[in-house]
Formats: structure tokens, C-alpha cells, sequence
């Protein structure tokens, strides 16, 4: 695939996160994936996944634990088969009640139109803050 209809396919993956549609977002990952959301234990989805079902797990744990009040990706760049997004979201740690905001970049690796590797880079300490850390 062309770097812009690289960009589509994540721009579409973020809409159907809009939508809480986690089966279009899992239609288009490899179901060898690697999936990384780093942080510490205190943040339920933080940590390094692999396969479908453990991403399915990633999303239902955000989902189960997070109302998200925003997300907007902003700016995307891609060279060859590496896409990335910058963004920002906000959300209520269900868990606690507390807001947290902040900015984020997102990194993915395609091959054949579908997503092998996804990791996200983020100042996690307001998250952390909303979990009760």
C-alpha cells in the first residue's frame, strides 16, 4: 500500500475507536501484532500485547475503565510502511472519577495494508494521577 492509503487505514481505526467499534479496529491488525502501551501497573491497559485477543483485551480494559470525554488525532505523517499520529485525548478514570489530559504519538508498522506493530508515547503521569497513583 501508498503511504496516504496507509494514513486512511489509521485515520478509519481511529473513527471506529470513536464509534467503540473494536471488530473494524481488529480487522485491520495482524494477527501477529505487537501492541505496546506503556506504563506502570496503576494504568489497567498499560503494558505490551500480543496477538488479537490480547489487543481485543487492550480496548475492553480503556472501554471498562476510562470514559473518554476526547480524542483528536492531528497531525499524521508516514514514510514507506511507519505511520505516525499525533494527538491528544481526555478522560474520567472510572475507578476514581479523576480527569486526566494529555498528548500523545502514536506509531504503527503496516505490511499488506494490515498493522504488525503499534506502540504509543505518551506523558502517562496524569494518567497515573487519575487511577489514584
Amino acid at each position: 500500500m501508498n503511504e496516504q492509503a496507509n494514513i486512511a487505514k489509521i485515520q478509519s481505526m481511529y473513527a471506529a475507536f470513536g464509534r467503540g467499534d473494536v471488530a473494524a479496529i481488529l480487522a485491520e491488525v495482524n494477527p501477529d501484532v505487537r501492541w505496546v502501551n506503556p506504563g506502570p501497573n496503576s494504568i489497567p491497559y498499560a503494558r505490551e500485547r500480543r496477538g488479537l485477543d490480547e489487543v481485543r483485551q487492550f480496548f475492553d480494559e480503556i472501554y471498562a475503565n476510562v470514559e473518554v470525554t476526547s480524542f483528536e488525532p492531528r497531525e499524521f505523517f508516514a514514510n514507506g510502511e511507519r505511520v505516525v499520529a499525533l494527538g491528544t485525548w481526555a478522560g474520567r478514570a472510572k475507578p476514581t472519577g479523576r480527569s486526566f489530559a494529555d498528548e500523545w504519538a502514536m506509531a504503527f508498522t503496516m505490511k499488506d495494508g494490515k498493522v504488525t506493530s503499534f506502540r504509543a508515547y505518551e506523558d502517562t503521569y496524569a494518567q497515573v494521577q487519575a487511577f489514584g497513583g
